[in-house]
C-alpha cells in the first residue's frame, strides 16, 4: 500500500525545484498550479501552504532579530546611517549583512574528509585544543586581582562609557581604524565582520556549555559587576574571541594595512574592558583570543566567499 504522505512529498519535491551550487541554495520559479491539488484530499497543498507561511515568518524573525543586533549603537547617529544607506544604494553585500549566515554555519557542519584518523571526529572545530580553565588556587588569585581592580574606582569609572557601548559590540570601533565608517564601497567588509560576530557568538557558546565555568561574581560575592552578568557560562570569553576574530580575519585580507595593530590593540581592550566590569576572568580573556587563533582556518573555510569579496574591495 502506498502511503499518501510520501506521495505528497514527492509531488511537491517534483512541483518545486531548486537550484543548488557552492555558494547558495535558490529555488527555481516553479508553474502557476504547483501550490494546488498536490494531494488528492487537498490536505497536502494546505500543509505546503501552512509551511511556507511558518518558512516565511521564521524568515521575518530571524531577519528582524539580527538587523537589532547588527549594530545596536547606530542610533547614536541616524544621520551617518541615513548617508551612508544612499552612498551603499541597497548593494547586495549590505543587504546579506543582516540575515544570519545560515549557509556558512552549515559548512561549519560538514563532515571532515572520510580517512580513518578524521572519519571519527565529526566536527574538529567544536574539539580544539584550548588551555582549560585554571584550578581553584589560580582561580582565588584571579579573583583577587578583580577585586583590586574593583577597587580602582576612577579607572573603573573612566572606562564605564567604552563598557556599556561595547556591550551590545558594534563593529564600528573595528570600522573606524580603517577608515572605512560611514564610507560606501567596503560594505562587504562590514558584511564579513557583522557575520563573523554571529558565527563566533554561536561557535562561543558552545565552548562555555561544554566547560561550564562559573562568573566571577558567582565564585567571588564581593565583586560588584558593572553590567548585568549574562546568563551563559564565563570561559571562554566571547567577547574576547569575537574580537580577535575580526583581527584575524582582517589580517588574513589585508595584512600589510597600517591599521592591523590599532585593530588588534582594540580588540584587547574590549576583551579587558569585560575584567574591569568584573564579568571575566583573566583567563578567560586569554582563552578567547587563543580560541580565535585556533578557529582562524575553520572561519575562513567556511566564510570563503566573503572573504574574497572583501578583499576585493581593498585591491
Amino acid at each position: 500500500m502506498s502511503n499518501p504522505h510520501a506521495a505528497a512529498v514527492a509531488a511537491f519535491l517534483n512541483r518545486y525545484v531548486f537550484e543548488v551550487n557552492a555558494d547558495r541554495v535558490l529555488p527555481v520559479e516553479g508553474p502557476a498550479h504547483a501550490a494546488h491539488d498536490i494531494g488528492s484530499d487537498g490536505s497536502a497543498a494546505a500543509d505546503v501552504a501552512a509551511g511556507t507561511g511558518a518558512l516565511s515568518a521564521l524568515n521575518k524573525s530571524v531577519q528582524n532579530k539580527s538587523s537589532l543586533n547588527k549594530n545596536k549603537n547606530k542610533n547614536k547617529n541616524k544621520n551617518k546611517n541615513k548617508n551612508k544607506n544612499k552612498l551603499a544604494g541597497g548593494g547586495v553585500a549590505a543587504g546579506a549583512a543582516t540575515l544570519m549566515p545560515a549557509l556558512e554555519l552549515r559548512r561549519l557542519h560538514q563532515l571532515p574528509a572520510a580517512d580513518p584518523f578524521t572519519v571519527a571526529r565529526r566536527f574538529v572545530w567544536e574539539c580544539l585544543d584550548i588551555c582549560l580553565p585554571p584550578g581553584p588556587d589560580f582561580t582565588r588569585l584571579e579573583t583577587a586581582v578583580l577585586l583590586a581592580m574593583q577597587s580602582r574606582d576612577a579607572e573603573r569609572m573612566r572606562r564605564l562609557p567604552e563598557i556599556e557601548a561595547q556591550a551590545a559590540f558594534s563593529v564600528d570601533e573595528f570600522l573606524r581604524p580603517l577608515g572605512i565608517e560611514g564610507f560606501s564601497g567596503y560594505e562587504a567588509t562590514e558584511g564579513l565582520f557583522l557575520n563573523i560576530l554571529q558565527a563566533t557568538e554561536y561557535v562561543g557558546l558552545l565552548y562555555k556549555a561544554r566547560i561550564d565555568r562559573d562568573r566571577p561574581s558567582v565564585v567571588e560575592p564581593r565583586l560588584r559587576p558593572l553590567l548585568a552578568v549574562p546568563a551563559h557560562q564565563s570561559f571562554p570569553s566571547n567577547h574576547s574571541f569575537q574580537a580577535h576574530s575580526i583581527v584575524f580575519a582582517f589580517n588574513a585580507i589585508l595584512p600589510e594595512h597600517p591599521a592591523t595593530e590599532e585593530l588588534q590593540r582594540i580588540a584587547q581592550n574590549v576583551a579587558e574592558n569585560r575584567e574591569w566590569a568584573g564579568l571575566h576572568f583573566p583567563s578567560d580573556t586569554i582563552a578567547g583570543k587563543e580560541l580565535a587563533r585556533r578557529f582562524a582556518p575553520y572561519l575562513r573555510d567556511a566564510f570563503g566567499a566573503a572573504f574574497l569579496a572583501a578583499q576585493a574591495e581593498w585591491h
